[in-house]
């Protein structure tokens, strides 16, 4: 290949590179906007015994709108939206939201003091050891938040900590 072929090629690939990153600086940089595969389609059924004891299934709540929220106590996002997680379950459980927090990767006892610091009441649980709920749902870090219709279907996901109004226009079109 003669210098100006070279060149042009060299040329190319470093205008594409250049493209890539500014994309990514300016584009892709949060990570809450990327979407999830599983927007659209039916939430995963799944059986979770809650810390108290209580066993729970998804599918025992089709035609109430659910939050679904993936923590752990190691998480500091997860304290930031801690408290907010639970101002909503006070404000819409009442009128038939539901509240599902599933401890992610973490410590039994550690998930325990969490609840108790912070105050957490609605349905709370361990995954399994083998962390299937976690792995059905896709989940790579805390807190992850999926937003699930009365039909149980998802139709939004959040990455990172969830914010009170996120939760109020989910459940605010849906609830009487």
């Amino acid at each position: 290949m003669n210098r100006k072929v070279i060149a042009l090629l060299l040329g190319g690939f470093s205008l594409l590179l250049l493209a890539t990153f500014f994309y990514g600086l300016f584009y892709a940089s949060d990570p809450q906007s990327i979407p999830s595969a599983l927007i659209g389609k039916e939430a995963k059924n799944f059986t979770l015994t809650t810390f108290e004891g209580q066993t729970i299934e998804l599918k025992q709540f089709r035609g109430k709108p659910v939050v679904l929220n993936f923590w752990a106590s190691w998480c500091v996002a997860c304290k930031a939206e801690a408290h907010i997680m639970e101002a909503a379950h006070q404000k819409y459980t009442p009128r038939g939201a539901v509240f599902i927090g599933i401890a992610f990767n973490d410590k039994r006892e550690d998930s325990l003091a969490f609840i108790r610091r912070y105050g957490k009441t609605y349905l709370l649980g361990p995954d399994n050891e083998v962390g299937d709920i976690s792995l059905n749902y896709g989940i790579t870090a805390a807190p992850e938040t999926f937003f699930i219709d009365e039909q149980g279907i998802i139709v939004h996901k959040v990455l990172g900590a969830v914010t009170p109004e996120v939760i109020r226009d989910f459940l605010e079109e849906r609830l009487p």
